[in-house]
């Protein structure tokens, strides 16, 4: 929805709204319909700026150097209450408590009702001072019945703190940068480096994650002191001392499998609770459209949001020379079949390099890969369709991933050696047995099938640098956690890890960066905690992964399309980096060997391999030090 920026500072009389004012503008992107400001020192001063709509009390520029405590900037994608009622930061009726917010609140209509039977008045439409007034009622206990997606700060200037919050899933960002005399944060690190106020160095065990694990374990991030806040957690900082406390509001939910639902009970659980989480997320000022693959998790979405939004724009990415990426045909047949309004664009390598930078300053990690999610983000955009829905969280709450199915193996190599010795030499090679044997715990077979890079190749390319991830996923994401069974465990470290790290910061980079908002109705709360109720014999049947997400899209989809085969959305980087984007790939890789900051020959060694995701990797890793590092 937004993009949101803000400075707390501890020292009297500093003067730096010249930085809070860079921070906003670096945020143009994530919200290019408006722009806001607020100063509090001892009054809430509010400004607009270059882009705003509404002259509210002054224009704050960047000449600009006043005293405050508290700085918030703020930009705007319009997309519930599209008046000027709805600018930010917005100050409730009394003067004394003021918000920046990212993201939207789907239940805000509810609250608001029940927020006015306890004598609240609104003046605008918005979910964002539903938020506002929700605080003020409740305090830190109003998180616990937002059903949404978001980020945002509350200035509360009668006990002299700022509250701070991030969704329960992570969708929406938010980093910080703390020191004694500052705290920064923002939606983007970049807008943290734009103040100024932070010099960008590398955090080498961030690194090292992010090659492990394809992207930095949060609350790390590749960036030396910052720190991602955490999903479903809250920051308050008492401006008077610059202390803070952290505090986490929920839980994924574990050991809660309802062994009493039948099947045909599951199925209509499950069923009537995504239908009601697709209906939250077209919630909207705006357009509403949905990303079309030829899967049943997508699929689904988009049929179930026709119901009430017949006619809805479906986005698909089709590869005309790469028949083993293309799902168009699947795709085509479910829109087809439910009058969708289908819209096809096909991938080309030009199109890709043309957006490569703009991927890197998205993404602002190294990625194994060129994210195709930035090309049907720019579709959207071409469409004008503000809002899309994704499918994203069907594989990781029923088992639609490999890991899933290497599980039973998993259990009986564990503990059996001579199992392990009479496995066929190229069966270990497909399930790299014996390494899934020295698995131990949970957590060490879930990193071992979710990483780019094993730490001992790390440890060859890294010079000066040498971390251990064995334990990293256990130690991070486990919180005392006990589980029904290895099935729900994964599930659980996907949500964690997987979905809140590497997929949540991609899908919303790679939207936001062409000023798209997606949304994503299997990560809705009360869907997630259903779905831990299921057993897991109704999730994995007879070797069927997603057998209950299957049995619900048999009333919704051809057999075509529920029998294809897992493709994922992906583009064809082996061919590009050994044709198209061969010469590009040798002179990038070329420039990080001349900074001596890896081991050449262990980078020789990954060019010789013809591993595409790695060789990547060492392609991106250049190009965010270009971009972050070099620049500063």
């Amino acid at each position: 929805m937004c993009g949101i920026a803000g400075i707390i500072n501890f020292k009297e009389n500093e003067k730096n709204s010249a930085s809070l004012i860079a921070m906003t503008k670096s945020l143009k992107h994530r919200g290019p319909d408006d722009e806001g400001y607020l100063l509090f020192s001892k009054n809430m001063l509010h400004y607009f700026g270059d882009d705003s709509r509404d002259k509210i009390t002054s224009h704050i520029k960047t000449t600009d150097n006043q005293n405050f405590n508290v700085g918030f900037g703020f930009r705007q994608l319009k997309i519930i209450d599209l008046s000027s009622n709805s600018h930010q930061p917005l100050t409730d009726v009394t003067g004394k408590f003021s918000i920046i917010f990212n993201g939207e609140l789907y239940n805000y209509l509810e609250i608001k009702e029940e927020l006015k039977k306890l004598g609240h008045s609104f003046f605008s439409n918005s979910d964002t001072e539903v938020i506002l007034n929700s605080y003020k009622e409740w305090g830190a206990k109003a998180l616990e019945k937002f059903n949404g997606m978001f980020a945002f700060a509350i200035l509360n200037s009668i006990d002299n703190t700022v509250f701070i919050a991030r969704d329960r899933m992570g969708i929406k960002p938010l980093y910080f940068y703390k020191n004694n005399t500052h705290f920064v944060f923002g939606s983007s690190v970049q807008s943290i480096i734009k103040s100024n106020l932070y010099t960008p160095e590398i955090n080498w065990e961030g690194l090292w994650q992010n090659f492990r694990f394809t992207t930095a374990q949060r609350p790390n991030t590749v960036f030396q002191d910052i720190i991602a806040l955490e999903p479903a957690h809250y920051l308050s900082i008492n401006l008077k001392n610059g202390g803070f406390t952290k505090k986490r509001y929920w839980e994924i939910p574990t050991q809660i499998q309802d062994f009493s639902l039948t099947e045909k009970q599951s199925i209509q659980l499950i069923e009537e609770s995504l239908y009601k989480a697709v209906t939250y997320c077209l919630t909207a000022d705006v357009e509403v459209g949905a990303f079309l693959s030829g899967g049943i998790d997508s699929s689904l979405i988009a049929v179930l949001a026709s119901k009430t939004n017949p006619n809805i724009k479906t986005l698909t990415l089709g590869f005309k020379e790469f028949t083993y990426l293309d799902e168009v045909s699947q795709a085509k047949e479910t829109a087809e079949k439910h009058h969708l309004n289908h819209i096809i664009k096909y991938a080309n390598v030009t199109d890709s390099f043309t957006n490569l930078n703009q991927g890197v300053m998205a993404y602002e990690e190294p990625y194994f890969h060129i994210p195709a999610n930035l090309m049907l983000a720019k579709m959207a955009s071409e469409n004008k369709t503000t809002v899309v829905l994704s499918g994203l969280g069907g594989d990781e709450l029923f088992g639609g991933y490999d890991v899933f199915k290497k599980i039973s193996l998993w259990e009986q190599l564990k503990n059996n050696q001579k199992l392990v010795n009479l496995l066929p030499d190229i069966h270990k090679k497909i399930v790299k047995g014996k390494l899934i044997a020295n698995c131990k715990t949970i957590g060490e077979y879930y990193s071992h099938y979710y990483t780019s890079f094993f730490d001992y190749e790390i440890n060859e390319l890294f010079i000066n640098n040498s971390f251990s991830t064995t334990s990293t996923i256990d130690q991070l994401y486990t919180n005392n956690a006990t589980f029904t069974d290895t099935f729900e465990a994964i599930s659980y470290f996907n949500l964690k890890s997987y979905i809140s790290n590497h997929q949540m910061r991609a899908l919303d980079a790679t939207t936001m960066a062409y000023g798209i908002e997606g949304r994503f109705p299997f990560l809705d709360h009360t869907f997630i905690e259903n779905a831990f109720k299921i057993p897991t014999k109704f999730k994995i049947k007879n070797n069927t992964q997603k057998y209950i997400l299957k049995e619900i899209a048999k009333k919704y989809i051809t057999k075509n399309t529920l029998q294809m085969s897992k493709k994922g959305l992906t583009l064809p980087l082996k061919s590009w980096v050994e044709n198209d984007l061969k010469e590009f790939v040798f002179d990038t890789i070329q420039q990080l060997k001349n900074r001596k900051m890896f081991n050449n020959i262990a980078i020789n060694t990954i060019l010789k391999s013809k591993n595409e995701t790695k060789i990547w990797q060492l392609v991106s890793t250049e190009l965010w030090l270009q971009n972050f590092i070099d620049k500063k």
